[in-house]
């Protein structure tokens, strides 16, 4: 979609995914990046980030004239109905995610009470503040980004807790596939290397799966950041990435550990996903897992 839209003045409303090589990539096509809807231009083209936008974000588009290209992930997409719709039904919405996100921060904008909580403790911690905490019409939703775990623990506090209250599966499906793999991965493997974006909550969430699973954790963006001494000693090394990692950094890292270490079996290409090999910008928007 960005590339469609790159010329002529097109603009993304944020990264529209959290990796700085394909950004990078679609600036160098003429997209610009403008983090505040107020700093577009009258009737500028606009693509929405795949991590969507707040109602007051889309208004003020419309006021200047914009022409607005939504890119916003469809299960983003469906936590903005269903805050939207639950908020008209008088209840109030307790979103679990982090809470300087972009993908929550535009969640939130599409409701009217609401509380933000980072985690199942803060969730508990607000529910003892007051009874009527307690007592409130509650409809939850999580973060696409968030883990089983956490959504396990929050439904678990709220059954016990609350008297009325609503709890929706707002995981991505893929993102939780990812996380499963990522663990698997871990407990059989003496390293891993997790690729991805620092900004990347999905990322980041991969990488503190695989260090609560393995002793020897890397996290990096790309190959040029991999310093292979850190694998001496292991046997077997891990590899997972974030759901905005391209496919060629992938390969990069790949190459490089086989060239910098002369390990046997590592694959030429990673295997990657079928949306990935035939996507129009480098690698696309999916990550794939190789053990070598």
């Amino acid at each position: 979609m960005c590339e469609q839209a790159a010329g002529g003045g097109a603009f993304m409303l944020g990264p529209v995914i959290h990796n700085s090589a394909v950004v990078g990539y679609l600036c160098g096509l003429g997209m610009g990046v403008v983090e505040d809807a107020h700093a577009v231009p009258a009737g500028a083209r606009v693509v929405i980030r795949s991590h969507g936008a707040g109602k007051s974000e889309y208004s003020l588009l419309r006021e200047r004239g914009a022409e607005i290209i939504d890119a916003t992930c469809p299960y983003v997409a469906r936590i903005h109905g269903i805050v939207r719709d639950e908020s008209a039904a008088g209840r109030t919405l307790v979103i679990i995610g982090k809470r300087d996100h972009p993908e929550v921060s535009a969640i939130a904008d599409w409701c009217e009470r609401r509380v933000i909580v980072q985690s199942p403790g803060e969730l508990s911690s607000w529910l003892a503040e007051k009874t009527e905490n307690r007592r409130a019409a509650i409809s939850a939703v999580f973060q696409t980004t968030s883990s089983r775990e956490t959504f396990a623990r929050c439904e678990q506090i709220l059954k016990k807790e609350c008297t009325n209250y609503k709890i929706f599966d707002t995981i991505c499906i893929a993102t939780h596939e990812r996380q499963r793999e990522a663990s698997e991965l871990a407990e059989k493997t003496d390293a891993m290397i997790v690729i991805g974006s620092r900004d990347s909550a999905n990322s980041c969430g991969l990488a503190e799966i695989c260090a609560a699973r393995c002793a020897r954790v890397t996290f990096i963006e790309t190959a040029d950041e991999l310093d292979a001494s850190a694998f001496v000693g292991c046997g077997t090394v891990g590899i997972t990435a974030g759901a905005s990692t391209p496919a060629c950094n992938i390969k990069e890292v790949i190459q490089k550990m086989s060239e910098d270490t002369r390990l046997d079996g590592i694959p030429e290409t990673p295997e990657v996903p079928h949306n990935e090999r035939d996507a129009g910008i480098p690698g696309g928007d999916g990550a794939a897992g190789a053990e070598t």
